[in-house]
């Protein structure tokens, strides 16, 4: 321990105090963690997730639809497609809890004119 007396004032709050070192920056234990989470914050890099977007001519040339690649091409809601799914009204493939449906049988339950009425 030194005998010097150095008086600095602290990085994060900008307070007075004494340094018991040459090489203290810092006033207390607190306001060097709220530094080092600031600098760990600033080192951490944010990649943004980037959402495709679906048009309906992307899916015109696509054989087998998504739901959400269904609701967007047939304008309807999705609650309505996945209540369809729960009456079996539809059939459809289950690939690791993804329900594919082909296109043509999409066609023919949704736009039905007996299941309309």
């Amino acid at each position: 321990m030194s005998h010097l007396q150095i008086k600095r004032n602290c990085v994060v709050c900008k307070e007075e105090f004494i340094a018991k070192s040459s090489k203290g920056i810092y006033c207390s234990m607190i306001c060097y963690k709220r530094n080092w989470r600031e600098l760990q914050k600033e080192n951490t890099l944010v990649i943004p997730k980037i959402k495709t977007i679906i048009t309906k001519e992307d899916l015109n040339s696509k054989h087998y639809l998504s739901i959400k690649e269904a609701v967007v091409l047939f304008e309807i809601s999705e609650v309505t497609l996945r209540r369809k799914i729960k009456e079996n009204n539809l059939k459809y493939v289950c690939l690791k809890n993804r329900f594919l449906f082909l296109k043509s049988d999409l066609k023919k339950t949704l736009f039905d004119i007996h299941n309309v009425f």
